[in-house]
């Protein structure tokens, strides 16, 4: 990451995040519905799970925090993540954050995307990468699967087509030491939740 004491230090930036950190939240809150796949709920899940890994792994807080926050504002753009990293680094640069602190907000939003093809490589990225894709593994990620069908008015093979092409490839793909044994726990739960998913789906379409 860029040094943030370029541009006021890191014990200004870290001042400014605990002042303007309610005000920044209920800036992205305005952005989200309350409930739905990509809604607050999954924001909010994101940063407990970027906190808890960022402590674990060394990561600067502050910096997760925001990225977190920001990391899917532009949800339905091209790129999103690119986007909402922009959007992001505009915001923060506006209420006064160094240009390094904000960049390093930014870059560990552009990496976070499954499907961006951009690798992090700041510790910050890297666990925000694995806290996004955690939300997409076990309980809470056959729950947003659910829901992102329903949304889209998929019927419920395309559930199962989701999870084995995607959702049970996704601890390959961990960052941390952290994230990869959590998501080896919510594998685990993903794959018999698919056993019984495939098993009672073929119930249903056996002839009698």
């Amino acid at each position: 990451m860029a040094s943030p004491s370029q541009s006021g230090g890191l014990e200004r930036d870290i001042s400014l995040y605990k002042m303007l950190a309610p005000s920044l939240e209920a800036v992205c809150r305005g952005h989200f519905s309350e409930i739905g796949c990509h809604g607050w709920e999954h924001v909010q899940r994101v940063r407990a799970l970027s906190r808890r890994i960022g402590v674990e792994e060394g990561a600067a807080l502050e910096i997760l925090d925001l990225a977190a926050l920001f990391h899917d504002l532009k949800r339905g753009e091209d790129d999103h993540a690119r986007r909402s990293a922009e959007f992001a680094e505009q915001i923060l640069r506006s209420e006064g954050f160094s240009e390094g602190f904000s960049k390093a907000v930014g870059d560990a939003i552009a990496s976070h995307s499954y499907t961006c093809g951009r690798t992090p490589q700041s510790i910050e990225a890297k666990v925000l990468s694995d806290a996004d894709r955690l939300d997409a593994m076990g309980a809470i990620g056959i729950y947003r699967t659910v829901q992102y069908n329903l949304e889209k008015g998929y019927p419920a093979a395309r559930v199962a087509e989701h999870i084995s092409e995607k959702l049970l490839h996704l601890s390959e793909g961990m960052h941390t030491a952290t994230g990869r044994r959590m998501a080896k726990q919510r594998e685990a739960i993903l794959g018999l939740y698919m056993e019984s998913l495939l098993s009672e789906l073929r119930d249903s379409s056996s002839s009698t």
